[in-house]
Order: structure tokens, then sequence, then C-alpha cells
């Protein structure tokens, strides 16, 4: 089932087909009028009139033909202006039909196979495994690429020998505008060609999540003799600003010296891609060796980089390390003058303590040698008065 572009009206080619002008539209005829018309005439548009006859006919025709010429181009513009119309809507008419037909058809295709509609729902839900191998057809794989757009779990997809075809494939490939969490594409042993390709050029100048993508074994510039390098130009022309893919396998995807020259001078711009077979091609040997050289500046780069990484990461460890070493020494002497303060704390409540009960000893041995003194005095009062009373 071919594009929505591709089976819309072409506006252009419909563009061109021009309405012919009403024939009974013409210039007015300065002839036919008396020279007091013409006089009013021409003072009516704003002309001074010469005062012979001959010259004002003339003038006002002029007048005329440049009246006549605006209204035929008025006119032809709103015949444009409807027609241009007319093609809108016939082309949202079909546009319309074609995705409610191309929707139907993958809900049809679900319903036959419910394993695969299973596995899409769970991809939808997030429920799946990061690492995800599918059986699909062109049909089906419709359907996993817009549920793979909002899905944040799966990091490898396989879809390879899976015949899909070049439209489904340009599906897939638009999986990376939308979704950041891919890091593996599987495609290999497909049909998938220029579109595919095309799309793919779309995707991977925005997307930053992939880093691993495999077409080995698809026609990617097409089935005939006659190729179609369009889609292999625009892949090659994304590889020149992403800066996230390691790994590209296009072993055997006919892309001929045309491409091979294309896909020279992109990697001599890319400076992140490691790997990239292009064997089994008709690549002409300059460009190979072109490709080859710029994966061995990529390698040396890719090596530089992970150098600095690590010293850097060496450097900030380091750093971490002595940062919470002083934090602990810090930590450790801040706990030791805290345990300090806490025993001073409890010396001086242990002593506080020991000064309250000696105060409270004291003041208690005091009120009983009062009780005691008062008690003796109390007896002896009490002696004094029974002697007393004897001697009466």
């Amino acid at each position: 089932m071919e594009g929505l572009s591709d089976q819309a009206i072409d506006d252009a080619q419909l563009a061109e087909e021009k309405e012919e002008d009403d024939p009974t539209f013409r210039p007015a005829a300065a002839s036919s009028l008396n020279s007091s018309e013409i006089t009013l005439e021409i003072i009516a548009r704003g002309h001074k009139p010469t005062g012979f006859p001959d010259n004002d006919r003339e003038l006002l025709q002029r007048l005329f033909d440049e009246e006549f010429k605006a209204d035929l181009e008025n006119a032809r513009a709103r015949r444009n202006e409807i027609r241009r119309r007319a093609i809108q809507q016939a082309n949202l008419k079909r546009r319309r039909q074609l995705m409610e037909k191309t929707l139907q058809e993958e809900q049809e295709e679900l319903v036959k196979n419910h394993q695969v509609a299973m596995m899409i729902d769970l991809i939808k839900d997030n429920l799946t495994a990061d690492t995800v191998k599918i059986d699909v057809n062109s049909v089906s794989a419709r359907s996993l690429a817009k549920a793979m757009w909002a899905n944040n779990t799966i990091t490898a997809l396989d879809l390879s020998t899976n015949q899909i075809n070049d439209h489904a494939g340009s599906y897939l490939a638009r999986i990376l505008k939308r979704n950041n969490t891919l890091k593996k594409l599987d495609l290999d042993n497909n049909h998938l060609g220029p579109k595919t390709c095309s799309a793919f050029g779309e995707s991977l100048r925005i997307n930053t999540s992939l880093r691993t993508l495999n077409l080995d074994s698809n026609p990617l510039t097409g089935n005939t003799n006659e190729y179609d390098y369009s889609g292999i130009e625009q892949f090659a022309d994304a590889l020149t600003v992403n800066t996230t893919l390691t790994s590209i396998n296009l072993w055997r995807t006919g892309i001929h010296s045309k491409g091979g020259v294309a896909l020279a001078k992109a990697l001599n711009k890319n400076s992140t891609i490691l790997f990239f077979d292009v064997g089994h091609n008709s690549i002409d040997l300059c460009d190979m060796k072109d490709i080859a050289n710029s994966l061995d500046n990529n390698l040396l780069g890719h090596q530089d980089r992970e150098r600095k990484r690590r010293d850097i990461a060496s450097a900030e460890g380091a750093a971490e390390q002595k940062r919470l070493d002083a934090e602990n020494a810090r930590k450790k002497q801040q706990e030791l003058q805290e345990w300090l303060a806490n025993r001073r704390d409890q010396r001086a409540e242990t002593r506080r303590s020991e000064e309250e009960q000696r105060i409270e000893a004291e003041r208690k041995e005091a009120e009983e040698n009062a009780r005691l003194i008062a008690l003796k005095l109390e007896q002896e009062a009490k002696a004094k008065e029974e002697a007393e009373l004897k001697k009466a």
C-alpha cells in the first residue's frame, strides 16, 4: 500500500489545467461613445481630457484596456482560488479515506494475529522486557511502529527477516523521531528501500538514543535496474549531523558507486561511527578507502575521548575521595567535639546532682537534729513538771 502523499491529488498538476477565459468578457470600446461621454468617462477616472477627440478616444481606450486587464486578472485569481480550495478539499478527502483504510487494514490484521496484537498492547503499556524480537508483516509493522512512539522500556528491537516492505519500513524508521529510548534496531533481511532510507534520513537528524542500526540485505536503492539514490543520499546526509550512532550495517544493500560517494563524503564529516559495513555493494575502491580512513580516524578519536574520559573520571574520583576523606575527618572531629561537650555536660550534671543531694542530706540532718532537740526539751520540761508535782 502506497503512502498517503503518493495517493493525494497533485496540486501542481491540477493547477496546470487552466480554465479558458470567458470569450464574452472583453474590454469596453471607447469608439462606441460620443465625445461628451468620452470626456465624462476620462474625468471619472481621474484624468484630464486633451480636448482633441481622437486623442481622448485613445486615452479612454487605454484606460478601458487597463481596467479590463485588472478585472481579468482578478477573475482568474478568483477562479484559481476556487480551484485551489477544491483541490485542497479533494486531497483532504483522499487522505482521510486512505487513513481510514490504513487503520482498518491494521485493525483487521491484529484481529487475525492475536499474539502480535497482545505484544503490541504490552509495548504500548511498557510491560515488555528491554530486548524484544517479534515476527510481524508489513501491515502489523505499522501498528508496532505507532506503539513504539511512546514506549520507554525497549532498548533493543529485532524485526529481521519479516519481509517488511518499503512503505512499512518508513513507519519503522520514523519511530526514532519520537522514541529516545531505543538503542539498537535490527531490520536486516527485509524489503526496505528508498522510502525507508529517506525516513531514516529525517529521523537520525534529531534522534539521540540509537547506537546500532542493522539494515543488512535490504534493497535500499530499489529492486529495479533504475536505481533510486534519493533515500541513501538523505540517509548519508543525516550521518553528517548525527552524533550517537556508533555501528551501522549496510552489507549487500544495493548502494552501488553513487551511493558509496555519498556515504564516503558523509563519513568524512562524522566523528562517532566506529563500525560501518558496506561490503558487497559495488562501491568504488577509492570510496571504500575513504570510508576506512574515516573509521580509523573515528576510532583514534574515540580512544582519545575514552582516555580523556577515564582521566577525568579518575581525577574526579580522586577529588571525590579527597572530599569524602575531608568530610569524614570533619565528621569525626565534630563527633569528638560533641562527645567532649556531652562528657562535660554529664560531669556538670553529676556534680550538680551530687551537690543537690548533699544539700538535701544536710537539710534533712538539720531538721532531724532540730526535731531531736525539740523532743529532748519537751521531755525535760515534762520531767521537770512531774518532779514539781511530786514535791507538791
